[in-house]
């Protein structure tokens, strides 16, 4: 928490980039002491990538030829990597050049200080209030009124989380779930819509993903079960099988359903608030249609946080529609995003975010990120 507070201060910033150079010669000197020791050896094929966010960074890395080689500590593949730029740099899977300005990083994992910064600057963010307590939980609730959501104030990948409340009892529950994870909990309002990521590499949005759950359309017959059913039968060869589990229960629960509920001809339901093909959902990339006022948004915030990669995700209901029409947000940013999401989506032309990250290193020493964010139309 110092640290956060004290990385907002012109005067600790010199300290930092200090320390953070400091820390990162020990780091080097540390791995190859321990290379000379046998510890560690390096790995140079790129298919034993720890994530496959890695594997493209290191097949874009070859097709620059850049030397890259993974670290394999006592025989376990890691997610570190060096590569060799004029001397040999480690980082984890993305290559975020160690000099660039990077003090968001301190505290862009607390959502509460990254809604309080985005939302002084004019950039939507769902109203939300943190709170230690259920008693708060409730109160915040009743402040909000309406339906929320209820997450960890840090912590990512929706673990933890719980969407679509609209009782105290589901507040209460949802309360003492996501303090499992973070004794600060965030009761935030809820959005309706897509949940995307739009990823920011020196100042200009270079991917953006759009990520459906799994959802059905009544046809005034058929329970959610029988739905599910038809579904997995015609469902695209990429987009794994769906099983109903007591998570997709506790779901459609709060949407007033059960399986064996018939719906109505017509009305489309979401199954789940997790996202993705591999859950039944669908994925697309709209680098080339999202709207130029959406796009001016993400790439203000990146400029705001000045932080050279940056990964938002938002949701909105449709991201090719001027975001003024419509109720959106930013609900979390991340300063190591899987850009490989960009890569394999089930519609839309994938993008090459991994080349955008290895153009960083073409910035000197002691340079910032630019900024190409125009004010929203």
């Amino acid at each position: 928490m110092i640290v956060r507070a004290l990385s907002h201060y012109r005067f600790f910033r010199p300290l930092d980039h200090f320390v953070r150079r400091f820390s990162h010669a020990l780091e080097r000197f540390n791995f190859r002491l321990w290379h000379r020791l046998g510890l560690i050896n390096y790995n140079s094929d790129p298919t034993r990538a720890k994530t496959y966010r890695s594997q493209v960074v290191w097949e874009e890395a070859r097709r620059r030829g850049i030397p890259m080689e993974q670290l394999v500590f006592w025989g376990a593949y890691t997610d570190i990597y060096r590569a060799h730029m004029g001397e040999w740099i480690y980082f984890e899977s993305l290559p975020i050049p160690h000099h660039l300005e990077q003090s968001a990083l301190q505290w862009i994992d607390d959502k509460l200080l990254l809604y309080r910064i985005l939302h002084s600057e004019g950039i939507p963010v769902p109203s939300s209030v943190s709170v230690t307590s259920a008693r708060g939980a409730c109160a915040a609730f009743a402040q909000l009124q309406g339906m929320i959501v209820v997450k960890p104030r840090s912590g990512s990948r929706g673990r933890h989380t719980t969407t679509r409340i609209a009782t105290e009892e589901e507040v209460v529950s949802a309360f003492r779930s996501a303090q499992r994870l973070c004794r600060y909990v965030l009761i935030s309002r809820h959005l309706q819509g897509s949940v995307c990521r739009g990823t920011v590499v020196n100042g200009k949005l270079v991917g953006f993903f759009q990520a459906d759950p799994a959802r059905v359309t009544g046809d005034g017959v058929s329970t959610i079960q029988e739905l599910v059913r038809m579904k997995n039968t015609s469902r695209h060869e990429r987009v794994h099988e769906l099983i109903l589990n007591e998570g997709h229960a506790d779901f459609v629960r709060r949407l007033g359903y059960r399986f064996d509920s018939v719906i109505e001809k017509g009305k489309v339901i979401d199954l789940s608030h997790w996202t993705g093909r591999i859950l039944g959902g669908e994925t697309r990339e709209l680098l080339e249609t999202v709207h130029p006022a959406l796009k001016a948004h993400l790439e203000r915030a990146a400029q705001v946080l000045q932080v050279p990669v940056v990964g938002f995700d938002l949701i909105i209901e449709n991201p090719e529609a001027h975001p003024d029409t419509q109720e959106w947000g930013i609900i979390e940013a991340n300063s190591l995003p899987f850009i490989d999401l960009h890569y394999l989506p089930l519609y839309g032309t994938p993008s090459n975010v991994a080349s955008h990250v290895w153009d960083l290193w073409n910035l000197g020493e002691g340079k910032r990120p630019s900024s190409t964010a125009a004010q929203p139309a």
